[in-house]
């Protein structure tokens, strides 16, 4: 691994953008994949009015919800349920940002593990990975960090399939994992999860994740470069300082989502969710260039089409969207035109 090559691909510090954006890197990965699976990616960018550049930049930073529109474009052309496995299957493996190669250059799999879900805004748009608690074993979370577009089903398998295919390139194939759950309900073809996985799958969890195996924690990496990885952990930190200032949108949009269907989404219980004052969460917002009545309009039209696409009743919609009555809530679909 020529350390001079890779570096020349890390994203320039004039790319670094506000939330809700994801890494080219991971874009020109997906468009690859797709157009392995035989798709005319060109066309579905044509047909959502998207330049195909947008997401073939290594260095730039895509809009979150336009590789949301492209995933959906995909979707309706092929009609394939599993397309984010399938596109999975396809993709090279590549170390071509700054956080996958912090990864593999550390000298354990869990050093790698630990140091690039620490620095994961660089390559995604919020914390889509987290480690969350089991007595044994080790599990990563996967969150679904959402602006206008709900993240899909599709989306989601696509990002787990990605992870043991990276983990399985850093660990020269020894890393194990003991279980995936899922927190969408199951859709069928258990073979092809099974085999994309290896390790038994659940559906229909409390949250996506993924259980690995608390011996991989401690592999050798077959990439380690203990010197590279210290001093990409310095220009991480200095870039992910930067993304730091920008992230408060979607902190304030995640607790908004939290108490919507609670029915308490005053700016005063959210402020205080964020051990702030009303007035300083206000001028927060106001730096950010938006106000809290329309990041709370923001997540409800977010939620509002998560449910739809997971066909649920009305009065579920109405009652997760944080709605007091049909008539508001009709309104709201109208003005979204939903």
């Amino acid at each position: 691994m020529d350390p001079s090559k890779e570096l020349s691909l890390l994203p320039d510090k004039s790319m670094v953008k506000p939330p809700a954006r994801v890494s080219g890197a991971w874009t020109r990965g997906l468009v690859s994949a797709f157009q392995t699976l035989g798709l005319d990616v060109e066309a579905l960018c044509d047909s959502i009015d998207i330049d195909i550049e947008v997401f073939l930049d290594a260095t730039g930073r895509p809009p979150r919800d336009a590789s949301g529109r492209l995933w959906r474009a995909a979707i309706a052309e092929t009609g394939d349920r599993f397309l984010g496995l399938r596109a999975a299957q396809t993709w090279e493996t590549r170390v071509d940002h700054l956080v996958y190669l912090i990864m593999v250059s550390a000298p354990t799999f869990g050093e790698g593990i630990t140091t690039a879900v620490r620095y994961q805004e660089l390559l995604a748009h919020g914390r889509v990975v987290t480690f969350g608690e089991h007595p044994v074993h080790v599990p990563l979370e996967i969150n679904k960090v959402e602006h206008e577009l709900p993240v899909l089903a599709q989306e989601i398998e696509y990002i787990a399939a990605l992870f043991i295919k990276l983990f399985c390139f850093a660990t020269d194939g020894k890393c194990e994992l003991v279980e995936m759950s899922f927190e969408h309900p199951y859709r069928g073809n258990m073979e092809l999860y099974e085999q994309i996985f290896q390790a038994p799958v659940k559906f229909g969890e409390p949250q996506t994740s993924m259980l690995l195996h608390r011996d991989s924690w401690d592999l050798r990496l077959a990439q380690s470069n203990h010197v590279l990885h210290d001093q990409l952990g310095g220009i991480a930190a200095t870039l992910h300082s930067e993304l730091q200032d920008n992230s408060f949108n979607d902190s304030v949009r995640e607790r908004i989502k939290a108490l919507l269907p609670k029915g308490d989404c005053s700016i005063e219980s959210v402020a205080a969710a964020l051990h702030m004052a009303p007035r300083t969460l206000q001028r927060r917002l106001q730096e950010e260039g938006t106000t809290f009545r329309a990041l709370v309009d923001a997540t409800r039209k977010s939620i509002v089409l998560d449910c739809v696409e997971r066909q649920q009743a009305p009065d579920e919609i109405v009652r997760h969207a944080g709605y007091t009555n049909h008539r508001s809530f009709r309104r709201a679909m109208k003005r979204w035109n939903i």
